[in-house]
Formats: structure tokens, C-alpha cells, sequence
């Protein structure tokens, strides 16, 4: 199995990234590879270092940190690590051979498996296991709760003087407390304030106050779906698949790309006829570029599975039964209308940072800045690619427009005629 196959067997982006990272790291030692499966030992952040092994019959892995993602970060990187170069064959150390033979055994006895008590008895450790992580994510939730009380005592103003080590320390113990979600949140407000700028401060405030919100909904006994997904709770996406799906015409008309160091991910806005906007991810990493997991420029009608949420559902694509050339979408007259439709979504993910947006009959303003709707109403449009591919195409005429808005500016991401099917732009 290559880097590529390997990084896909991630449960998220997040230990994609850190999977990668983790891969050039110097804390491994006594990895070996035989027949059947690989193993390692890893450095962590206590005396003992994590072992970690894989079974190579069906890829799967044992790790002994407190991860609740399978397969984690460590058992990934053991993986990528091979991958890259290969480690020498050796007979598997009494730890792993005492996991293979387990495993074995449990394959070779359904019947045991399936009887009352170890029914009840796997039943109770995985219920146990969702009660140590809550507890570990709510302990992590009420530091952070501190942190941001410190923070505003202190006032925004002082948050650029901050050095790296003060970041790292907050963001480290998130990832302590297995709330990646949130040390993901604490990298994005740093980043903010790093990037400076004359909104940097009102950006600051409104992550600061999601952040705070997070805390309060986050301690509480049951958290929503949502809540959970930004504290860094994930659903695997096999279980995704396995749910029932959305049967409908979709039609692609949005992307975004990011990068986070080594792990490159792509954003899919997907409009069905049927069930609206939906959102479709998908991560590459060792510098590849990841596909977009539905074609732009077409029509593709198929089962979509959606992960627990709030609209916007991300989806992972199911089958794909047919393809065909893109019809009309429609869009709100105006953009008080476009902008009014997002309340729902708004009320269901307060930390949503990109919306899909459109309008129809829209042109750009003589400051080529807006895109003006029939009713002189204008939204901030970027200056880019896109924008100047919407020119060309539409000559200047009136056109249909969608893309991300993000509370400040609409990146454009796909225009048409009046009435038409929409061509992807940027």
C-alpha cells in the first residue's frame, strides 16, 4: 500500500495532518515489518512510548495512546513510514504476536463472539471508552474556559504580544484532552491574529466569542451533533456509508482548497435538486493534490450518505449511477433574499465560516468591487481569476452568480446566463 492508500484510511483531516507530520519524526525506534504486519515504538508525551502495530490481512491496528480515532495518527505514521522505506523483515516481538494471535482467534470463533456475555462484555468497554473521552473532552472544555476568562481579562489588544510558546501550550493541552476540534479552533484565532490587518481585531473578537459559546454548549452532559463535531468528536466515514443515503441529481458548482502543513483537503459544495446545498471533503497528503470528490461540469445522479449535523450536511459520495451535461440551477431574485436564506443554517452552526450563496440576474459593478442585483442592492465580490473568468464569459451582461460567502466578501465560484446551466469559474 502507497503514502496515498494510507492516508486514506484517515478518519479525518486533522489526523491526516498529523499523521504526516508524525511520519518524519525522529521519536520512532524498533520497527519491523514480517508477513503479516508491522510495528513500532513512539515517543509521546509520557516516559513509555506508545506501541503500535498493524495487522497487514485487513489493515487493522493497535496503538497504546488514548486515542479515540481509529486508526489513529501513530498507527498511520508507522504505515506511511514503511511506505516510504520499507522496514526489515524480523520475527513479530512477543507484544504483537500476542495481539495477531487474538485476533486470530476471534476471527476463527464467530460463535464465542456472538454469545451474551461477550456481546455485554465488548458493549460495556466501548461504552466505558465514550465515558473516559467525554470526560477527557470536558475537562478539556472547562481549561479552555479558563484560558479565554484570562484572555479577556487581559484584553485583545495584547493577544499579538503573545510569543509562540503561549499558543502552543493551550493548543497542546486541547490535544491532551482529545479535543482536537478545539486546538484546531485556538490554531485559527493565532493565525488571525498573526495575519494582522486593519479587521484583525473584530475577527479575533468573533472567534473568541465562538469559542466561548463552544465552552458553555460543550460542558454540558449531551452535547448536540454539532457540538460534538467542533469539540473534535468524528464519525467514521465506513459508518457513513453503511446509513441510509440521499438519492437525487447533484450538481457540483463549488470547491475550496486548503492546505495544513503536509495534508492538502478540498470542499465540495454540491446543490441537489431535492435536498439543497450538501458538502463533500476529501485529503491528500506527501504533496499530491486531492481529487474533488464529485466531477465539476456535470450532473451526477447518486447516493450521497450524510454525516450526523446541521445543514449544510457533508456527505460521502455513495454509488454514482449516471453523469450528464449540468441543467439550470436555481437562486434567490436578490441578495437580501440569498442572505436571509442562510438564518437557518446560521441557528443550526453558529461557527460556520463559508456559505454558498447565489443570485440570479447580477452584474458587476463599475468598480468591478460588486456584484449588483436587480433591485441595486451589492455584495463585496474578490478581485481574482474568477471574477475576471466571469467577465470574459458574460461579457458584461447580467448573469446568474454563485459562490462563498464569508461574511465579508463572495469568492465567485460559478456563473451563468440568465436561466442557464452554470459553468464553474476560478
Amino acid at each position: 500500500m502507497d503514502a496515498q492508500a494510507v492516508l486514506g484510511l484517515a478518519p479525518d483531516g486533522q489526523v491526516a495532518s498529523s499523521a504526516t507530520r508524525l511520519a518524519g519524526s525522529s521519536g520512532w525506534h524498533g520497527e519491523g515489518s514480517s508477513p503479516g504486519a508491522l510495528w513500532g515504538l513512539c515517543k509521546g508525551s509520557g516516559a513509555k512510548p506508545y506501541s503500535v502495530c498493524v495487522d497487514l490481512g485487513d489493515r487493522a491496528t493497535k496503538c497504546s495512546c488514548p486515542s479515540r480515532k481509529f486508526p489513529c495518527k501513530h498507527a498511520l505514521a508507522l504505515q506511511l513510514r514503511h511506505a516510504r522505506d520499507p522496514f526489515p523483515a524480523a520475527d513479530a516481538p512477543p507484544w504483537v504476536q500476542e495481539w495477531l494471535t487474538r485476533r486470530h482467534k476471534t476471527a476463527a470463533a464467530p460463535a464465542a463472539q456472538d454469545a451474551p456475555e461477550a456481546v455485554e462484555r465488548r458493549a460495556k468497554a466501548k461504552e466505558k471508552t465514550a465515558r473516559d473521552r467525554q470526560e477527557a473532552v470536558r475537562a478539556g472544555v472547562a481549561g479552555l474556559a479558563d484560558w479565554l476568562a484570562d484572555v479577556a481579562g487581559a484584553g485583545i489588544a495584547g493577544l499579538p504580544a503573545r510569543d509562540a510558546a503561549w499558543w502552543r501550550s493551550i493548543s497542546a493541552r486541547m490535544v491532551d484532552a482529545q479535543a482536537k476540534g478545539l486546538a484546531s479552533a485556538v490554531d485559527e484565532l493565532r493565525d488571525v491574529v498573526a495575519a494582522g490587518g486593519p479587521h484583525w481585531a473584530h475577527d479575533a473578537a468573533d472567534r473568541l466569542g465562538g469559542l466561548r459559546l463552544l465552552t458553555r454548549l460543550g460542558s454540558v452532559e449531551a452535547p448536540s451533533e454539532v457540538v460534538r463535531r467542533r469539540l473534535g468528536f468524528s464519525v467514521a466515514e465506513e459508518e457513513v456509508r453503511a446509513a441510509p443515503g440521499l438519492s437525487d441529481r447533484w450538481v457540483p458548482l463549488l470547491r475550496r482548497d486548503t492546505e495544513d502543513e503536509l495534508v492538502r483537503t478540498v470542499q465540495q459544495w454540491v446543490w441537489g435538486r431535492a435536498h439543497g446545498w450538501v458538502v463533500a471533503v476529501r485529503h491528500a497528503g506527501g504533496g499530491a493534490r486531492p481529487v474533488p470528490p464529485l466531477p465539476h461540469g456535470v450532473e451526477v445522479q447518486g447516493v450521497l450518505h450524510p454525516y450526523p449535523g446541521a445543514a449544510p450536511l457533508r456527505v460521502a459520495v455513495g454509488e454514482v449511477l449516471a453523469q450528464s451535461a449540468p441543467g439550470p440551477v436555481p437562486a434567490p431574485d436578490t441578495w437580501r433574499e440569498a442572505l436571509a436564506s442562510l438564518e437557518p443554517w446560521l441557528r443550526g452552526d453558529p461557527w460556520l465560516r463559508a456559505h454558498p450563496l447565489g443570485c440570479a440576474g447580477v452584474r458587476v459593478s463599475a468598480d468591478t468591487r460588486h456584484l449588483v442585483d436587480g433591485s441595486g442592492r451589492a455584495v463585496p465580490v474578490r478581485a481574482d481569476l474568477a471574477l475576471e473568468q466571469a467577465v470574459a464569459l458574460t461579457g458584461g451582461a447580467v448573469f446568474d452568480a454563485w459562490g462563498l460567502w464569508d461574511g465579508r466578501v463572495l469568492r465567485l465560484g460559478a456563473v451563468a446566463e440568465p436561466g442557464a446551466a452554470p459553468e464553474v469559474v476560478g
